[in-house]
């Protein structure tokens, strides 16, 4: 690796967060090193709207900035006049993407640092991360070897020479946020001591990452039965599976409204167990210390593999197709998430609800 570049004096900073909910949680840790690094930067974070919610209650950045998708080239020419206009000394560009290392070279940000595939000449200052270079080594998944994403975030910032090695994600949940769920709990019917299992039971990646919905109804109802509040959520795109959940269990569920980002954060919060496939609900209770029951089906674990001691992950990895890492089973059969059964799940959960005290 180089030597770290000189970085006196970097007074203005752009920060280009990761787009998924999951990714952002596992960047929060950066965050945070950033701003330890440069206590007196003026640090802007760009990222997607529906993300903003999440890092209420932080003070890593002193302005959050929307970062949509461009669209075109206009709408990549306006993000970067955009850019130009806060004369940026570093842009932290956490996503791969190539228009995500465009916009600061095009505002002309004199330091730029990101992972260099495919942006070479965009990013002038970052890593090249290990890829299969062997055609049969990437027949056996994709092209980039897969390592946790804090790791991979912490490894980017290690090219700055700043100090810090902390990977475990960091979340707050502000008074506003917390006095929602609580007054919304309560008119649910759910009392204040009463111990909540949520049951995150959608998966915004794709259908091979759906557990199926009996299976989940059987799980929230074995919970009801042991003293357990099950609750179950869903996103925007997902309530008419979590309804058909909920009634099926009778038990809860948050459809109305579905919780924005913040609401969620707030609610895993409250919660002593999360039971989940590999969505971002997850890395939110991973960053509260909640337990974790996660249900792995066609993704690589390797992505993903940091903080478990409150995890218990449930993956068939005997199958010779997993992880496969498609959106859709390829084969047609689904048997990563088919072979999960209700009775390990429960078995996790309870594993982890008596484990120690909340």
């Amino acid at each position: 690796m180089k030597s770290p570049p000189a970085l006196s004096p970097v007074r203005r900073i752009f920060v280009r967060a990761p787009n998924w909910v999951g990714d952002l949680v596992m960047a929060t840790a950066a965050f945070a090193r950033l701003r330890a690094a440069f206590p007196s930067a003026h640090i802007t974070l760009g990222a997607r709207p529906v993300l903003h919610g999440l890092l209420g209650g932080t003070d890593w950045f002193d302005e959050i900035v929307p970062a949509p998708r461009a669209g075109s080239l206009r709408g990549l020419w306006r993000q970067a006049k955009e850019l130009r206009a806060r004369r940026c000394d570093l842009a932290v560009v956490f996503p791969n993407s190539l228009e995500t290392g465009l916009v600061p070279f095009l505002a002309g940000v004199p330091l730029r640092l990101g992972y260099r595939q495919g942006r070479p000449g965009l990013m002038n200052l970052g890593l090249k991360a290990r890829v299969r270079r062997r055609w049969w080594q990437r027949r056996m998944g994709p092209r980039r070897y897969a390592i946790p994403m804090p790791d991979y975030y912490r490894d980017l910032l290690d090219c700055l020479g700043i100090e810090g090695s902390e990977v475990h994600p960091i979340l707050r949940v502000t008074p506003d946020e917390k006095a929602w769920v609580d007054a919304h709990l309560e008119q649910l019917g759910v009392a204040a001591q009463e111990r909540i299992v949520l049951l995150v039971v959608g998966a915004n990646y794709g259908q091979s990452k759906l557990w199926m919905p009996d299976r989940f109804a059987a799980v929230a109802r074995e919970f009801a039965d042991r003293g357990y509040r099950a609750i179950v959520t869903v996103g925007p795109a997902e309530v008419e599976l979590g309804r058909k959940i909920a009634a099926q269990a009778g038990v809860i569920g948050l459809f109305d409204p579905v919780l924005s980002l913040d609401k969620l954060k707030a609610m895993v919060a409250r919660s002593a167990l999360v039971v989940t496939g590999d969505t971002g609900p997850r890395h939110l209770a991973v960053a509260f210390d909640r337990k974790v029951v996660c249900l792995m089906g066609p993704n690589d674990r390797a992505y993903t593999d940091y903080c478990m001691d409150d995890t218990i992950l449930i993956q068939k990895d005997h199958l010779p197709c997993v992880p496969c890492q498609r959106k859709v089973c390829p084969l047609g059969h689904h048997l990563c998430m088919k072979e999960i059964t209700v009775g390990e799940v429960v078995d996790a959960g309870q594993r982890l609800l008596t484990s120690g005290a909340e």
